[in-house]
């Protein structure tokens, strides 16, 4: 065949250039997902903050404890004082000691100026 047959050849019976397109697929390769790191990092945040709501009760519940020890303490100590006072008044009042504190002052008992009241 002549050079010119070959190329008159060719023009009619062209063969279509094949064309190969590289095509690029993501392969999971077992790493993790942004949708489940922002679940796992919605799941941290529950917790940390279900641990703050427990460990600030606790904090509440001790501090209202610790005052009511205190107010407890308080409260034995004011009774103790006014156990003592009872007693200065129970001695103060004693007719004898009022007799001898009225006769320091220079007064005088009258027996028949006295009246006597009964409960």
């Amino acid at each position: 065949m002549s050079p010119l047959v070959q190329r008159q050849e060719q023009q009619w019976n062209p063969q279509p250039k094949r064309e190969t397109k590289t095509v690029k697929q993501k392969v999971f390769n077992g790493g993790i997902t942004k949708g489940e790191k922002l679940i796992y990092f919605a799941a941290l945040a529950a917790v940390v903050f279900g641990l703050y709501l427990v460990i600030s009760n606790y904090a509440s519940m001790y501090i209202v404890n610790h005052q009511i020890q205190q107010t407890e303490s308080d409260i034995a100590q004011q009774a103790s004082i006014n156990q003592g006072l009872e007693l200065q008044v129970k001695e103060l009042s004693d007719p004898d000691r009022i007799l001898a504190e009225a006769e320091a002052m220079g007064m005088e008992l009258r027996v028949e100026d006295v009246r006597s009241i009964h409960d």
